[in-house]
């Protein structure tokens, strides 16, 4: 079987061309208007890349690689991996810091001194999770089907009710702990 890998990874090889081309870009630009080394505006750059798009890329690539949003399938890439990037990895950052703030109280001192950690920590958690629900995907899937039967048989028409509100007490006390183990990390990094 001949296979053209120009072909078949054509769309991803111009959505990252494109994120390079435009990330060089910046650094051209501030490296002629501020005084910050080149090696830390590198760094900057890969850690926005990190945070922005990849998260959203992987998620994508995992379980949306098929969506069609335009005639331009790079366009519809980089719309889906900043997209899933922004809503997964700033609603947690917001959420987390939320926490942070009225949950653990901790104060501003050391939330500043979280914050540099604190968007890598939660995009690497994004990834990790992604990665682990499509590993699992398919016994998730059984098991919720099996679920689904047994709530019907056992309350019949209340029964898919009864389960999708135990669903969501179950996903927001895990989502809660995916916080909790956030803001662990936060704290022992940052003391």
């Amino acid at each position: 079987m001949n296979v053209n890998i120009n072909s078949k990874y054509k769309d991803d090889i111009m959505l990252w061309g494109g994120i390079l081309v435009v990330s060089a870009v910046f650094i051209g630009i501030f490296m002629v208007f501020t005084t910050t080394p080149p090696l830390d505006l590198i760094k900057k750059i890969l850690s926005a890349i990190l945070i922005m798009f990849l998260p959203g890329y992987i998620i994508m690539k995992l379980y949306l690689n098929d969506v069609k949003l335009s005639e331009n399938p790079a366009v519809d890439k980089f719309i889906l991996s900043f997209g899933l990037s922004m809503v997964t990895v700033q609603s947690l950052a917001f959420i987390v810091n939320y926490f942070a703030v009225y949950g653990e109280n901790l104060d501003q001192e050391f939330r500043i001194r979280m914050e540099a950690y604190m968007p890598l920590i939660i995009a690497f958690l994004v990834i990790a999770t992604a990665f682990v629900l499509k590993f699992f995907w398919g016994t998730i899937s059984s098991i919720w089907g099996k679920l689904m039967d047994w709530f019907a048989a056992k309350l019949g028409g209340a029964g898919h009710t009864t389960l999708l509100v135990l669903a969501t007490f179950i996903i927001l006390a895990l989502f809660y702990l995916l916080i909790k183990v956030i803001l662990l990390i936060m704290v022992s990094l940052a003391t």
